[in-house]
């Protein structure tokens, strides 16, 4: 069994959508977001629906390719999806799998029109009344497998949460939430839709790649956390799109600043930790961040303070590997010493 089959992907339904107009596509997510007891607010420029779980979702309706991709081709293993005509995975890769993680989480949805124009949907929708409260913004409209790009959003906390689950960070020049995601005050990433080569007629679609964000994206979304706000980013070095803004921008380094927050995984059982030559404690006290770096777990505060000068590793001497999906694994406040003595004792 392959991951398709594993997450329940239908490719002739994701086959569907991808030959549908964008006023077809839209008719036919409001019946989808019915059916899975959402009260879809349908506009002009965007599709809305409201969610339990405090995290939107965003995806674009149009492409770039005018002919209808009547003709759909793919590979002998059911992976990869072309079409003579352009097959359009920018952006209706990010729409199915939108469909497909509403089957598990029941976030916040936004549908947006006429992204490939400048975002026309997004601008409408920060003009309306609407202003769900999420924690965070994901936006699936990215080529490649594992990409998370934050745009103009500079919030170091959500970068380390969003790469905790695998994502490579990258640049980008523009998506719908680079408009929404100053609107609503809240950190967003556009995360890798599994589509290559947009906007021309060799694009490709990896299905495999779609089904494996929405494995990893769902488990990040079942994660609670508090609100990340948004945080324009400090252009540095007169670079553009978080790189290089113009050769006159200020020559500004953001300054460093340890996160408040960490994706922590408890070690398994049969870790062993050492101080020096010395072994000490027990693995179920400590947790691990995805850098290596352990520690010790304060039940009291369900926070955590970091261990220096320990070392982990299993009976071989091999350090443990860090998962995001390991049971167990969540995010946990980050406290020095000293604020973690001054919150014991107010406890």
């Amino acid at each position: 069994m392959n991951i398709c089959e594993a997450m329940g992907m239908s490719i002739s339904h994701f086959e569907s959508i991808l030959k549908m107009t964008q006023r077809e596509l839209k008719e036919h997510l409001v019946q989808q977001l019915r059916a899975h007891d959402y009260e879809p607010v349908c506009k002009s420029g965007f599709l809305y629906a409201e969610g339990t779980v405090p995290v939107l979702l965003v995806a674009h309706l149009d492409t770039v390719h005018t002919h209808r991709p009547d003709i759909i081709c793919c590979s002998e293993d059911g992976r990869y999806l072309m079409s003579p005509y352009g097959i359009g995975g920018d952006d209706r890769a990010g729409v199915y799998m939108i469909l497909m993680l509403m089957r598990e989480c029941h976030c916040h949805i936004l549908f947006c029109e006429d992204e490939e124009l400048g975002g026309v949907g997004a601008r409408k929708f920060t003009n309306s009344k609407l202003r769900p409260e999420v924690n965070y913004i994901v936006e699936l409209d990215r080529r490649g497998r594992n990409d998370a790009v934050f745009y103009h959003c500079d919030n170091p906390d959500f970068m380390e949460f969003v790469c905790s689950f695998g994502f490579k960070e990258n640049s980008g020049s523009f998506s719908d939430i680079s408009v929404v995601a100053p609107h609503l005050k809240t950190a967003a990433v556009n995360i890798s839709a599994g589509y290559f080569n947009e906007h021309r007629p060799h694009e490709m679609i990896d299905t495999y790649a779609m089904c494996e964000n929405v494995r990893r994206l769902t488990a990040m979304f079942w994660q609670n956390t508090c609100h990340f706000p948004y945080k324009e980013r400090v252009h540095a070095r007169g670079f553009m799109f978080g790189e290089q803004s113009s050769l006159f921008a200020p020559m500004v380094e953001r300054p460093s600043r340890a996160a408040t927050c960490k994706l922590l995984m408890p070690l398994p059982e049969e870790t062993r930790l050492y101080m020096g030559q010395h072994q000490i404690g027990s693995a179920p006290e400590y947790r691990m961040d995805r850098s290596g770096n352990l520690y010790m777990y304060l039940e009291r505060l369900n926070a955590a303070v970091e261990a220096e000068g320990v070392f982990a590793c299993d009976a071989g001497g091999h350090p443990p590997v860090f998962s995001a999906v390991c049971e167990g694994t969540r995010f946990l406040p980050v406290y020095t010493y000293e604020e973690a003595v001054e919150r014991l004792e107010g406890v």
